[in-house]
C-alpha cells in the first residue's frame, strides 16, 4: 500500500507514457509543465491523463481473480442482492415517476437499471480515498462508513484489457453496454482515487465473498495530539471573534470565530502529515454544539481517517481477523 507512489500518464497527443509524481502533477494543472515528449499541456482535449503503467499486474487476467479488491461504504451489508431501491424512495418520487410513465413501467425499469449497474471495487488507496471524497463533496461526513475486502469469484468472466473509465456523469456503469456478453469483470483506468491504478466495474455474480470492518479506526484515548487539539478547542471557544485586518476583511459580514479559525488550523495540521493529492479531500464534520460534551470527537476524527493512509496495515490487519462473508 502506497498513497505516495508514481503516477502513470499517457498522452493524447503522441502517446508518450511516463510515471510523475504530485508535485508535477501539481504544476501541470497550473499550466507550468507539459508532456515531456510532445510539450502539450493541460488546456487541451488531447491533454495527458493518468494511464495505468505496464508494469500493473492487474494487466494479468490470473492476477486479478487471485487479488483482493477493496471497497467503501455506508451500507453495512454491502453488497446485498436483495436491497429494494423502490423502498428507499419518497412517496413524492415514486408519484413522479408514474406521472412520466407511459405504460405504468417507469418505477420498475428504474429500479432493475440501479439493481443491473456494476458494483466498482479498487486498490485499498482508491477505497480510501473514494471515502474522504464523499465525506467532503457528498454531505457524508457524519456517516459510518465501513472498508470491504471482495474476494471474486475463480470463474468470472474477464473483458479484455484495460479501458478508460467508463462511467457515465452520475456514475453508473451497465456492463451490457460496454463488454460482451457473459462479460462479469471490466477493467479501467481509475483518474479519480488512487488516480492511474486499475479499478474494476463487476456484476454482483463476480464477488464470492466479502470482509468487513467500521472505519475509521479508533484513536487511543490518550493520544497526546488529541488531548492537546481537544484543549485548544475550548479554549478557543472562550474567546472573541478576531478583529479583522484589512479593508477585505472589514467589508466581510461573516467574520469566523476564533473556535472555526482553530479548527481549521487542526485539520491543516493533520493534513499536512498525509500526502499532498489527498490534503484537500481530508475533511471532518465539526459540531460546535457537542463541543463542550466531547471536544476530542473533531481531533479524534481527523487523526483517524489520517491514519488509514499512514497506517494501512493497521486496517489489513484487523481485516485479517474478519470472518469471510459468501454472496
Amino acid at each position: 500500500m502506497n498513497f505516495e507512489r508514481l503516477r502513470g500518464m499517457r498522452c493524447g497527443s503522441c502517446s508518450y507514457e511516463w510515471k510523475t509524481n504530485d508535485e508535477w502533477l501539481d504544476l501541470f494543472n497550473q499550466g507550468e509543465e507539459t508532456c515531456p515528449s510532445c510539450g502539450t499541456d493541460c488546456q487541451v482535449e488531447e491533454r495527458p491523463n493518468f494511464w495505468a503503467p505496464q508494469d500493473d499486474p492487474s494487466y494479468d487476467d490470473t492476477n486479478v481473480l487471485a487479488t483482493y479488491w477493496y471497497h467503501t461504504s455506508t451500507h453495512s451489508n454491502w453488497p446485498d442482492p436483495s436491497f429494494d431501491h423502490i423502498a428507499r424512495l419518497s412517496d413524492q418520487t415514486k408519484q413522479r415517476y408514474q406521472r412520466i410513465s407511459t405504460d405504468g413501467r417507469a418505477l420498475e425499469r428504474w429500479a432493475q437499471r440501479q439493481t443491473s449497474k456494476a458494483l466498482h471495487l479498487g486498490t485499498y488507496e482508491s477505497a480510501i480515498e473514494n471515502m474522504l471524497r464523499r465525506m467532503k463533496d457528498q454531505d457524508n461526513s457524519e456517516d459510518q462508513f465501513y472498508l470491504y475486502r471482495v474476494q471474486l469469484c475463480p470463474v468470472a468472466a474477464i473483458e479484455p484489457g484495460v479501458h478508460n473509465e467508463p462511467t457515465n456523469w452520475v456514475g453508473d456503469v451497465q456492463l451490457a453496454e460496454i463488454c460482451s456478453p457473459g462479460i462479469d469483470v471490466f477493467r479501467y483506468v481509475n483518474t479519480h482515487e488512487d488516480p492511474s491504478s486499475i479499478s474494476i466495474a463487476v456484476n454482483i455474480q463476480a464477488i464470492h465473498a466479502v470482509q468487513r470492518i467500521p472505519i475509521p479506526l479508533t484513536t487511543q484515548v490518550a493520544d497526546p495530539w488529541v488531548h492537546t487539539a481537544a484543549a485548544r478547542l475550548l479554549e478557543a471557544a472562550q474567546l472573541p471573534t478576531p478583529q479583522p485586518e484589512s479593508a477585505i476583511e472589514r467589508l466581510s459580514r461573516n467574520r469566523p470565530s476564533a473556535l472555526s479559525e482553530e479548527a481549521r488550523q487542526l485539520k491543516t495540521e493533520i493534513a499536512n502529515t498525509i500526502p499532498v493529492g489527498l490534503r484537500r479531500r481530508l475533511h471532518a464534520h465539526f459540531d460546535e454544539a457537542t463541543l463542550t460534551s466531547n471536544p476530542r470527537a473533531y481531533p479524534a476524527k481527523l487523526k483517524d481517517l489520517a491514519h488509514l493512509i499512514r497506517n494501512p496495515t493497521d486496517a489489513l490487519q484487523l481485516l485479517n481477523s474478519e470472518a469471510w462473508r459468501t454472496l
